[in-house]
């Protein structure tokens, strides 16, 4: 869509961070409503000539009543006239009047013309509005009513007589009707505010994106200083016909509609180029300006140059005086790309130059910076500007033969630097030191710099969006670090982006892999990225003014406290202070509760204890190595008694990782303010990038709370606060927590008898007889203690519901139980509601997670049919035992088959994955690997294991892709990853497939390190030299051994052996070394096809080595479920499911067998804790599980599911459970039919029963029985 106006006036224009403007709908008096007024007293209104050759000329005189006018000449054609595109100001399907006033000196026939094109079709139309005779001699206005289609854009007017005389125009109104009390949205601040202090920001608009409102909309927030992509460049700009030598003719028709915004919204305009070898018309230099004519000397160019750099300066004074040109590009691109710069090649084309070709030199340089100066207003600065200007043969070049010797000539006044840079941070072309000291190398002349053209590329990928933003963060923040060190002379004053968004940027695509490079602080839906939000971060507010910005002429003064001596003090009254959510939380003012004023900061939708609050400190004030003083209030209402909060800093060392350091750690009775405070804090040496934050200390608090009076101040003030109050310790009896039971409280017992007590704590401590609630019976147990009549409070405790056994069994009543899948001693497959393939896994916190892939069922034409891999789906499911699987339900990664949005939006398919855990930035980070269908690997990343807190897809691409060096292997796929803590180490092998000829040496397997952030690699993958690859990829350490697993294809001749170990089709072999990079040799086979070992039929082979709480196994799948089921007539059609194995190692050799029995339980199941219903040891046939995560069973009448080795040795007095569905749960030992030992109603609330009597004890297994159609989510025994 071209344009999609969102009000009629630009300057009511509204842009959220979201870039989302709501206007509020208000029916009232409607009134005409002026959305263009054209009355060129002052400029011409970007209106120009329909073609370059006829002029448009703003005289005093030759408009209405003796008022400046429009007149129009040298037009050779009845068509050619006056015309502007007023699209950004008008939208299709409104209502629009339209009215000009025309004047000639003889009679004529005038036509008032809209052209407009249709968003889809590019269709153009032109429509009259409206044709008269005029009178010569007399002012007569055309007018017309129209409404153009809703989906249209451009709005070109066009006014034109039936001859080729000379007319004149003037008072172009454009009108709609609109409410009287219509609203307008305040333009929101942005960068231009943030960085008005310190330089301009700057953007670029071209002939098409002027037109598109939401860009328009970036533009007005973020920038105030703007520059033509190709508008004003020579080519866009110089007239050929009717030029001479001394009279070059030049034309602003193309940036007229640019020109005209950036004036009527006070945003200072940048022009780029006058001198340039590129966008040069080769006419230009050729005599009687003709592409074919002989190159003209020094003298005559000389001659056309001056012409033309005082022609546009004039025009520009002419047609637009009011219009801020604060800086413009002298020359651009004039030193080669060879190592030690000088001038490029004579010629035209392919990167040479003509000016060099007539000059013979770069002395043309200087004729054109003289020229400049002579003929450019008093206010514009004039600039150099060039690519590639940190390589410092070309830096030096730019230095020593154009920037020096301009400077002491008066000239020039600054260095433009283009800056089209990767996101490379170090030992890289570009990268973020050689950038950042070119520019320090430019500013020590004593000149200012502008970065004029800033892009940060991702390289198609190479660098993730986190890789950008640290980058363009890092470029900004030098920017205000030299402009207020006072270092240099010179300052930037401008850091300009080239480009509104990733869809209109001229390096927008990798030319090698065809990825988005995605280059700019706007994705292509102009929503503000990762590079962004890290700007923003830099200043602290309050911002300034972007309207009124710092030019460089001012000197930036040191801050200083504000009147009650602090350097930063956040009330939150109406505003987040510049304060912001960290990691998935959010932050709001709020009037629930305060400390001070009527407000504070609500901190919500925490996923994690790191998830808080955070605030940037100004880097101009808070200094690596000195102290400060910091204070925050925090309190919270909700939840236990009393939380730990913790008030840190965060910052980044001179390692460049992310640190942390406590400032200052409390705890909060449940609605008391709690003060967060430190008057001495020293920020560490080495620290830059600072920021405070408040986060919670118990990793299972991610409850909101609320901040007020957050205070920064010279180190020794001391900030009134609440101190830290008493956390108070429950006794009962002891109601004002005196830590005494005395009159005092019965005292206060009294009171509460009368009124209900508002404090929590205080109600609990009066609840003597814990029967869940304080009445007339404690208040007189207290007094009884007092007096000395009873030494203890007696307990009251709600009784448990009696059972009535009767009542309950008859639920059960000819009820016939359901069958399983698995006999009673098989512990293989893990689990049978449903399949799953390929299995990854990773060990966190004393369990084992296995990641599968989720194979289902598939029909063509109602009929089922051979598994085709088609899902987006990853299978969770841990243990703590190896018997006891929990299921934490299918994660939906990719598109195929999955309901709602899919993770990683980009992938098809989710096959194979595996997955690893690191501490990063001091916080447990999960990532999960896994293919895209064989064409490339991806990963996903989250809070939590299950991979459903704060779960991301971090590069928006594949990890390895066929663009990743070395990576172009036939299946690009079965990722298998290891992190080895010890050595802070993490590899990844993959690939597979088997080229023609290639059986015996595929080359197809690779193996990489990953990057320190887990999302990335470092160095070239290489290959281990796999036999007989066909795919399959593990890997793990044990000892100081790294072992690659794999399955050999099925092309495995006879007899074949590798070092005298032998193997078969689709075995398992493995590959070891003491270096993970390097130095595999062949072991032999760790696990058979399953086919060669009868668990099934056969079929590829796919598994994972593990190590678990000491002991080593074997994750593999087989088709041992679907067989069973009856697929296919019990053939099967290659539906997978996991199964566990225990394997053996012997002199560094590693082997296992596969068998349906499985592995022995490791540990016994705690019933006395809350247990998951989704944790079975086996389950009847129509069991299933929904949800992921927070998952639930569901069961109809007859089913049943087992838990086993339940460690019964406190006996069971009652049992808890939690479910819906109006059906019972039957608690049995032994089997489904075995000793009742209790019931439980699943009843949608979580419920308490007595046990049956019963003596049980010791360590058995537990089956729960199902007496109709229910869902069950967890239950626990007394």
């Amino acid at each position: 869509m071209k344009l999609r106006r969102i009000t009629s006036t630009l300057t009511a224009l509204a842009c959220t961070a979201g870039m989302l403007a709501v206007f509020p709908n208000v029916a009232d008096v409607t009134y005409a409503a002026e959305a263009v007024k054209n009355d060129f007293e002052v400029t011409y209104e970007g209106w120009h000539g329909s073609t370059v050759d006829v002029d448009l000329i703003a005289e005093e005189g030759t408009g209405t009543a003796g008022s400046r006018g429009m007149t129009v000449t040298n037009r050779t054609s009845p068509s050619e006239g006056a015309e502007s595109s007023k699209g950004l100001y008008l939208t299709g399907g409104i209502n629009y009047d339209y009215s000009v006033k025309v004047y000639s000196e003889s009679d004529e026939t005038f036509h008032l013309s809209l052209l407009y094109i249709d968003e889809k079709t590019e269709k153009e139309t032109v429509v009259e509005l409206d044709s008269q005779d005029v009178k010569g001699g007399t002012w007569t206005t055309l007018s017309s009513e129209f409404k153009a289609p809703k989906d249209v854009y451009e709005f070109r007017l066009s006014i034109t007589t039936d001859s080729t005389n000379d007319f004149s125009f003037d008072d172009v109104l454009i009108t709609n009707q609109v409410s009287k009390n219509a609203a307008k949205a305040a333009g929101g601040q942005g960068l231009k505010d943030e960085f008005a202090d310190y330089f301009r920001v700057g953007n670029i608009l071209n002939g098409g994106t002027v037109k598109n409102s939401a860009i328009t909309a970036i533009i007005l927030k973020d920038h105030n200083a703007l520059e033509c992509e190709n508008e004003t460049k020579p080519d866009a700009t110089l007239v050929q016909n009717g030029s001479s030598n001394s009279n070059i003719k030049v034309s602003l028709n193309s940036c007229a509609a640019i020109a005209d915004f950036a004036q009527k919204n006070g945003i200072a305009f940048r022009g780029h180029t006058l001198v340039w070898h590129s966008q040069t018309p080769e006419w230009f230099f050729k005599d009687n300006f003709q592409n074919g004519g002989n190159w003209v000397d020094k003298n005559t160019m000389n001659q056309r140059m001056e012409s033309y750099i005082q022609h546009m300066f004039e025009a520009f004074a002419t047609q637009y005086p009011s219009l801020n040109l604060y800086s413009y590009d002298v020359c651009n691109e004039c030193i080669s790309d060879g190592g030690n710069g000088g001038p490029r090649g004579g010629g035209y084309g392919n990167g040479n130059s003509p000016w060099v070709k007539v000059y013979g030199d770069n002395s043309f340089i200087e004729q054109a910076f003289t020229y400049a100066r002579k003929y450019a207003p008093a206010n514009c600065k004039l600039y150099y500007n060039d690519y590639n200007e940190f390589a410092d043969g070309k830096k030096n070049s730019i230095i020593n033969s154009i920037l020096k010797p301009l400077k002491a000539k008066g000239v020039l006044d600054g260095m433009g630097m283009q800056s089209h840079i990767s996101a490379a941070a170090s030992n890289a072309w570009g990268d973020t030191g050689s950038y950042l000291k070119a520019m320090d190398d430019y500013l020590s002349l004593g000149i200012d710099v502008q970065v004029t053209e800033l892009d940060i590329s991702t390289e198609g990928g190479k660098f993730s969006l986190q890789d950008q933003a640290t980058k363009y963060k890092a470029i900004f923040q030098h920017a205000v670090d030299v402009n207020t060190s006072g270092k240099y002379a010179g300052k930037v004053t401008l850091v300009q982006v080239w480009g509104p968004n990733d869809n209109n940027s001229w390096v927008g695509t990798d030319k090698n892999s065809g990825r988005s490079n995605a280059p700019l602080l706007y994705d292509g839906n102009n929503q503000p990225k990762a590079a962004y939000t890290a700007i923003t971060s830099i200043i602290p507010q309050p911002w300034g003014d972007g309207s009124n910005p710092n030019d460089g002429s001012t000197p930036i003064p040191d801050p200083e406290p504000d009147a009650d001596g602090y350097w930063f003090h956040s009330t939150f009254e109406g505003s987040d202070g510049g304060w912001g959510g960290r990691g998935s939380a959010t932050v709001t003012t709020s009037g629930r509760t305060f400390y001070k004023g009527a407000e504070a900061l609500l901190v919500q939708d925490r996923e994690a204890a790191w998830n808080g609050a955070s605030y940037p400190l100004s880097s101009r004030i808070f200094k690596p190595g000195e102290e400060y003083s910091f204070s925050v209030n925090v309190q919270f209402l909700d939840g236990d008694d009393s939380a730990e909060y913790k008030f840190t800093l965060q910052y980044q060392g001179s390692d460049g990782e992310a640190h942390y350091d406590q400032i200052a750690v409390g705890t909060a009775p449940k609605g008391e303010w709690l003060q967060l405070a430190n008057t001495n804090y020293k920020i560490p040496a080495d620290a830059t990038d600072c920021q405070i934050y408040v986060e919670t200390t118990d990793t299972d608090n991610t409850g909101n709370f609320y901040i007020d009076e957050a205070i920064g101040a010279p180190a020794g003030t001391a900030i009134d606060g609440p101190g830290q109050p008493k956390v108070k310790t429950l006794i009962r009896g002891d109601i004002n927590f005196d830590e005494a039971i005395d009159s005092m409280d019965v005292a206060l017992g009294r009171k509460g008898i009368i009124k209900e007590y508002s404090d929590a704590s205080a109600q609990k401590a009066a609840d003597v007889d814990l029967s869940g609630k304080y009445e007339i019976n404690d208040l007189v147990l207290l007094q009884e203690y007092v007096l000395g009549k009873i030494k203890e409070f007696p307990e009251n405790k709600p009784a448990v519901p009696v059972l009535d056994t009767s009542k309950y069994e008859a639920k059960f009543s000819g009820l016939t139980l359901a069958e399983s899948f698995k006999k009673e001693t098989e512990n293989n497959p893990l689990y049978t509601q449903r399949f799953g393939a390929d299995p990854g896994w990773m060990v966190y916190d004393g369990r084992l997670y296995v990641y599968t892939t989720a194979d289902q069922f598939a029909y063509k034409n109602n009929q089922l049919i051979e598994n085709d891999y088609s899902s987006g789906y990853i299978n969770c499911l841990s243990t703590a035992d190896l018997v006891n699987w929990t299921d934490h339900g299918q994660i939906p990664v990719a598109k195929t088959r999955v309901n709602g949005t899919p993770i990683a939006r980009w992938a098809n398919n989710a096959w194979a994955p595996d997955a690893a855990w690191k501490k990063i930035n001091g916080q447990d980070k999960f990532f999960l690997y896994f293919a895209n269908n064989g064409s490339g690997i991806g990963v996903i990343t989250a809070d939590d294991p299950t991979f459903t807190k704060n779960v991301k897809d971090p590069i928006g691409k594949e990890l390895i892709s066929r663009s990743t060096p070395n990576s172009n292997v036939t299946w690009l796929f079965d990722p298998g990853v290891y992190y080895d803590p010890q050595t802070d180490t993490a590899i990844m092998a993959y690939g597979g497939g088997v080229p023609e000829g290639q059986a015996a040496n595929t080359k197809q397997g690779r193996i990489v390190q990953l990057g320190d952030d887990m999302i990335s690699i470092k160095g070239t993958p290489f290959d281990p030299g796999t036999p007989y690859l066909f795919e399959d990829s593990s890997m793990i350490k044990i000892g100081d051994t790294w072992y690659y697993s794999f399955c050999h294809n099925w092309s495995v001749p006879g007899g074949a052996n590798v070092n005298g170990n032998s193997f078969s089709s689709a075995d398992i072999g493995y590959m070891t070394s003491k270096n993970p990079l390097g130095g595999y040799q062949y072991q032999g086979v760790v696990f058979k096809n399953t086919g060669t070992q009868r668990l099934d039929n056969g079929g590829n082979n796919h598994r994972s080595i593990i190590e678990f709480k000491g002991g080593y196994y074997v994750l593999y799948h087989s088709r041992q479920l679907e067989m069973r089921m009856g697929v296919n007539g019990g053939k099967g059609l290659n539906y997978r499911s996991p199964c566990i194995d225990k394997a053996t190692i012997s002199n560094g050799k590693i082997t296992c067998s596969g068998s349906q029995n499985g592995v022995s339980q490791i540990e016994n199941l705690n019933p006395y804790e809350t247990v998951q219903a989704e944790t079975m040891s086996n389950q009847s046939k129509n069991i299933s599980v929904s949800g992921v995560g927070n998952t639930t069973v569901k069961a109809k009448k007859g089913d049943w599911i087992k838990v086993s080795g339940v460690d019964l040795s406190n006996g069971v007095s009652s049992i808890k459970v939690k479910g819906s569905g109006n059906a019972v749960v039957k608690f049995c030992v032994g089997s489904p039919s075995g000793t009742c030992i209790g019931y439980g109603d699943l009843n949608g609330s979580e419920n308490e029963l007595a046990a049956a009597e019963n003596n049980v004890s010791g360590v058995k297994d537990i089956y729960m029985v199902f007496s109709g159609d229910c869902e069950f989510d967890s239950w626990s025994f007394s």
